[in-house]
């Protein structure tokens, strides 16, 4: 500590004794607040300028009449107003001049207010309501808060036209109710007398209808067995026409059977014939024989048919049966009318449909009659065999023709049997499918009726409470009417005053503003933005006008720390003495405080702590800690909430701001001005202090492992020849003793070792940097075109453009300080082994002492530097020395 105050002095004293540097320090002590201070005057009050804002007002309302308003002219009225207005600088115009103004520049906006503007307010009493718009036109090209200031103008002229109106027709209304005081006893009286029997009556109308539910129910009560009977009697046709069914299938074997039998008798027939007609001479009693055995069989299939008509005579019987039993069930009362309708619609079906069975009958027992007919003649014929002989040819073609005239008769005759057994059994098969829908569907309705039956108890609950509440308004209402005639209330109403009732109306509210912590000018609250970058900015120009390094020269055993800390209190002098003219400028402009020790104190510490932050990058990093001093200062200007709350600004801001010292800084500050809240400030202080102590560990504790970094650094840009460059001092003896030791020992071995650890970076530098280089450029242009496709995502890809820059610095840096670090071990290939030896020496005298050396050796430019080339070692060169 006493060597780094010593070297503090004697660094102060020799600027004091040198007269012509204290303008520049004075400079570099005033300047940086001359950015505070203009700031902060040029920005004391803006809002309270803004009726230099000109606005132009163009006014085409013709107005408009209702019986509700009068004559209403909102345009005339609103420019009356704005007469009076001082807030912006109106300028009433024509919409030509106005468009033309705002193009040119002239004015910052329009307000035009069309021909129909108080038609549409108007035409909210005439049914046809149209919403009343303004024209808004602003020029955003002009100036990125004017349109702002203008749109809140705007918004403003929204407000006064719709109080105004509102205000006009609050005062018809106003007016209209004192005039009508004087009948209003009378017409509540008379109403209330009305509305009390309308009460009455419609309480009378609820218990009436109370009255008919309980019908309603009783009625339903009734019919439900009525239904469960009508579904019995369903079951019972059900099996009927499952018994008709049945019969008709018997028809249909029967016929059969007699179709099969006729068949065979025309075969029998046709071969008699056939046998007959060859010999008939000889064949009279075996002739008489077969006609009597055809007789025979002929009976008996007309004895079958006779019992299959039989049969079918009382199939058609049990039918008509069923038809009667559905015919009665259609009448009866207890069905739905639709139900009902139905059942009869398919019974009239039936009946169509039996008496065509009837009739089929009716032709069948006419064909038997042709076959008993037919049955007399064989036997006539037979009785007549001996008789007729010579006659048996003709008789036989008359058998013949007879047999093909009947049985063809009687083939068609059991075929319309049997398609009509089909057409009935196929109507009995949709009847049975009908009788099962219409018992589901006298099941959903006994269904429905019991839901029904539910719901008219509920309503009949809720008609009960209608009624208590109908004739309980009836009395509330003859207490109101009775209320209402008090003359005091109507003496109220008389004499109402009409501009106040208009007034409250048109603005029924009004917002009490308190202001906690309150800073009245803007100016002053934009000072601690302002100061906080003036001590950012002005630890930075001590930065550039002042060294880094501390002149090793003459002082012996100068370890890192001490020369930190005695540069540090170099800087600091001057940084306080900038805090202490900014801060005290700044009371001076005028800018509120809440306490002015504070004030200045409070920037005091914050320029200290800014100091230590750039000390440390410029220390550690040299011109990269610049750099970053540079970057550090644009980011925290939106990322710290200097001029817009955090929370309105992107995610990248918001994710970074608290890790930034402007964030405590400004806070700090502002308590300093507004006024202070619990710990906020010591928070704040706090903060900012632990990031300078932060900042001054790194300095001390990097600043010897990145000398060689820098010395690099400063090496490339020396090439240059136009920028300055700062000597880097190196720490100690740039080599390691187990290097030194291992040249010394066996320098050829060294040197192939040398050759093997870098032969691998030595081959790939060029394209490491090339890949590097592209491969950055590459992602910053992908960035950027995916920057231009989703702009909501501009803060977050800046962050990633950052990172992929700091990274692409980082390994270009690193494979520099790969390449120096090849000539740095090159360099101890090529010293003699005296100069060896006195490192060797410098080592065991000060084995873990960092001191600050100022060898020319050590500053030299490095073999093989002024290329881009990695160095090669040469064989050569190995012998040096030696």
């Amino acid at each position: 500590m006493i060597t780094s105050w010593k070297i503090f002095l004697q660094d102060f004293v020799r600027l004091w004794r040198t007269p012509q540097v204290w303008v520049i320090l004075i400079g570099l002590m005033i300047t940086p607040a001359l950015y505070s201070w203009v700031n902060i005057s040029g920005f004391w009050d803006p809002y309270g300028n803004t009726e230099h804002l000109k606005v132009a007002v163009v006014n085409e309302d013709e107005g408009a009449s209702s019986e509700m308003t009068g004559h209403l002219d909102v345009g005339g009225q609103m420019i009356d107003k704005l007469h009076e207005n001082d807030k912006l600088g109106w300028q009433f115009m024509d919409r030509e001049e106005a468009e033309d103004a705002v193009k040119k520049g002239d004015v910052f906006a329009s307000v035009i207010v069309p021909k129909d503007f108080s038609a549409d307010f108007v035409s909210l009493f005439k049914g046809t309501y149209s919403q009343p718009t303004l024209e808004y036109h602003v020029n955003e090209k002009l100036n990125a808060i004017a349109p702002k200031i203008t749109d809140t103008g705007a918004s403003t002229l929204d407000t006064t036209i719709s109080s105004t109106f509102n205000e006009q027709v609050a005062d018809s209304v106003a007016t209209e109710l004192k005039n009508s005081g004087g009948d209003f006893s009378q017409k509540i009286t008379r109403t209330a007398g009305k509305t009390a029997d309308s009460f009455s009556e419609t309480a009378d109308t609820v218990a009436n209808s109370r009255s008919q539910l309980a019908d309603v129910h009783s009625t339903i009560d009734e019919a439900r067995p009525t239904i469960a009977q009508a579904r019995d009697s369903l079951g019972t046709v059900q099996q009927t026409v499952d018994d008709a069914q049945a019969a008709l299938n018997q028809v249909n074997s029967l016929t059969a059977e007699v179709q099969r039998e006729v068949t065979s008798f025309s075969d029998d027939a046709t071969a008699a014939y056939v046998e007959g007609t060859t010999a008939v001479a000889d064949g009279t009693a075996s002739a008489n024989a077969t006609v009597g055995s055809v007789s025979g069989k002929l009976r008996g299939a007309l004895n079958r048919v006779n019992a299959a008509s039989a049969g079918a005579a009382g199939i058609v019987g049990e039918a008509d049966r069923a038809i009667n039993q559905l015919d009665e069930l259609a009448s009866s009362p207890a069905l739905p009318p639709q139900v009902s309708q139905q059942i009869k619609d398919q019974v009239g079906d039936l009946r169509e449909r039996n008496a065509q069975n009837r009739a089929v009958l009716g032709d069948l027992d006419a064909l038997n009659g042709d076959t008993n007919d037919t049955i007399d003649s064989l036997n006539k014929t037979t009785g007549m065999l001996d008789k007729m002989a010579a006659q048996t040819r003709d008789d036989s073609h008359a058998l013949r023709d007879n047999v093909a005239e009947g049985l063809p008769k009687l083939n068609a005759a059991l075929a319309d049997v049997t398609a009509t057994a089909g057409k009935l059994s196929a109507s009995l098969e949709s009847q049975k499918a009908l009788v099962g829908q219409t018992d589901g569907l006298l099941g959903g309705v006994d269904e429905q009726l019991s839901q029904a039956q539910k719901v008219v108890e509920r309503f009949s609950v809720d008609l009960d409470g209608i009624e208590e509440g109908l004739r309980a308004s009836r009395s509330d209402v003859l207490a109101l009417s009775n209320t209402a005639n008090n003359n005091s209330i109507l003496q109220s109403v008389k004499g109402l005053n009409t501009d106040e009732v208009s007034s409250f109306l048109a603005s029924p509210a009004e917002m009490e503003s308190h202001a906690v912590f309150p800073v009245k000018h803007y100016g002053s609250g934009m000072s601690s933005l302002f100061i906080n970058l003036t001590l950012w900015i002005g630890a930075f120009m001590l930065l550039i006008i002042f060294r880094a390094e501390v002149d090793p020269q003459g002082r012996k055993n100068l370890t890192i720390t001490k020369a930190y800390l005695a540069r540090f209190l170099l800087l600091s002098f001057f940084a306080i003495a900038q805090a202490l003219i900014v801060s005290i400028g700044n009371l001076a402009i005028g800018v509120e405080h809440a306490n002015a020790l504070a004030y200045v104190g409070t920037a005091v510490i914050v320029g200290l702590c800014y100091l230590s932050i750039t000390y440390s990058l410029v220390s550690t990093f040299g011109h990269v800690g610049r750099g970053i001093a540079v970057v550090f200062a644009f980011i925290q200007i939106p990322g710290a909430s200097g001029l817009y709350p955090i929370e309105m600004t992107p995610d990248f801001f918001r994710a970074v701001h608290p890790f930034l010292p402007f964030t405590y800084g400004i806070d700090a500050m502002r308590e300093t001005v507004g006024g202070f809240y619990g710990n906020h400030y010591a928070r704040d202080i706090a903060a900012l202090i632990g990031m300078a102590a932060v900042a001054y560990l790194i300095g001390t504790l990097m600043r010897r492992g990145l000398s060689n970094v820098n010395m690099l650094v400063n090496d490339e840009l020396r090439k240059g020849g136009l920028v300055i460059n700062e000597q880097v001092h190196l720490i100690g003896s740039r080599y390691r003793f187990t290097d030194l030791l291992y040249a010394l020992n066996d320098r050829e071995a060294y040197q192939q070792s040398l050759e093997d650890k870098w032969s691998m970076a030595r081959k790939n530098y060029s394209q490491l940097m090339k890949i590097t280089v592209a491969v950055g450029l590459v992602l910053i242009v992908a960035l950027g075109i995916y920057s231009r496709i989703n702009p909501g995502e501009k803060a977050i890809i800046f962050g990633l453009a950052c990172l992929v820059t700091l990274i692409a610095v980082g390994v270009i840096c690193s494979l520099e300080y790969i390449k120096q670090s090849i000539a740095h071990d090159n360099r101890l290939a090529d010293l003699s082994d005296e100069e060896i030896q006195e490192h060797l020496e410098h080592q065991r005298e000060h084995p873990n002492r960092y001191l600050l050396e100022d060898l020319e050796e050590d500053s030299a430019p490095a073999q093989g530097a002024d290329t881009k080339e990695m160095p090669a070692v040469d064989d050569a060169d190995t012998g040096k020395g030696e």
